[in-house]
């Protein structure tokens, strides 16, 4: 984490900056309109050469943005939006010692900072659903199945890149968990997680496929989640979560991004130690 890492209150103001220079905007004149934000530049300043080189580098991401089918977000606004709030992210995790990304599948298999979701899921520790990716023919006739023949019973995503998760991660979605589950006892079919840890190669091969994954991601570092959203929006059961999310997020445990189809969620480096104290470690490896 940065040294002088803004307060919550600053990252209050810094994403409402985020929303006046986004409306409207009709172009990637992204450093003209922040340069009116000073609540916007206090943050990006604490940032690896500044708000200027932040700046520069996202209008230029903005001027080359192309939306294709894989897309998370459809207009250059959406995509400065999306770069914006990725930086809170980047501030709170770039740099760390204990964040350090996952280069490859062996980084991602060898860490023993990571726990095995499927140990946690067989001892009824995992409070969330999820699916791992797989090229198993048994595995993608069944998911095929039931996108053909029960299209609402689960979310339409590939699944999780690897079945590990930092500890204090899978914490703090139980935590969401439960609190979703008290909102409506007679919905049985939990909330969906799309992605925990990814690899920067996964990440490169993402982008080489046109999906929006930033070049300095938190899920490299471990401490992010895709949260299927449109799912449960289909079910009308949306709205519970959001509100659940927000209120993580304006309480500064979290970062928060609508990506349309899911919700990025990033822990705090504030948080970290508060989690994994609920969440035993005996399943890594």
């Amino acid at each position: 984490m940065q040294d002088g890492a803004p307060s919550s209150d600053a990252l209050v103001a810094y994403r409402d900056a985020v929303a006046r220079i986004v409306a409207g905007l009709d172009g990637p004149r992204v450093r003209q309109r922040a340069a009116a934000e000073p609540d916007l530049l206090a943050v990006l300043d604490v940032l690896p050469g500044g708000a200027g080189r932040v700046l520069t580098r996202i209008e230029a991401e903005a001027l080359a943005f192309r939306p294709g089918p894989r897309s998370n977000v459809r207009t250059p606004a959406e995509h400065v939006r999306l770069l914006l709030l990725q930086q809170i992210d980047v501030l709170w995790w770039s740099g760390a010692d204990q964040a350090r990304p996952f280069a490859d599948d062996a980084a991602v298999l060898a860490s023993r900072d990571l726990v095995s979701l499927g140990g946690l899921r067989a001892r009824g520790e995992v409070g969330f659903r999820y699916r791992v990716s797989t090229a198993s023919l048994p595995v993608r006739a069944r998911n095929y199945a039931v996108r053909r023949w029960a299209p609402g019973l689960e979310p339409h995503s590939s699944g999780l890149s690897y079945d590990r998760a930092r500890p204090a991660v899978v914490a703090l979605l139980n935590d969401v968990s439960r609190r979703f589950a008290a909102t409506d006892p007679h919905w049985r079919r939990g909330f969906w997680v799309n992605c925990l840890v990814r690899s920067e190669a996964v990440q490169d091969h993402l982008r080489d496929l046109g999906y929006s994954a930033a070049t300095a991601s938190s899920h490299c570092a471990g401490y992010a989640a895709d949260v299927e959203m449109s799912w449960l929006a289909h079910h009308g059961r949306a709205e519970p979560l959001q509100e659940i999310l927000l209120a993580l997020r304006d309480a500064g445990t979290i970062n928060l991004i609508d990506e349309g189809q899911a919700w990025h969620l990033c822990l705090s480096p504030a948080w970290v130690s508060t989690y994994e104290q609920h969440l035993e470690r005996p399943c890594a490896g």
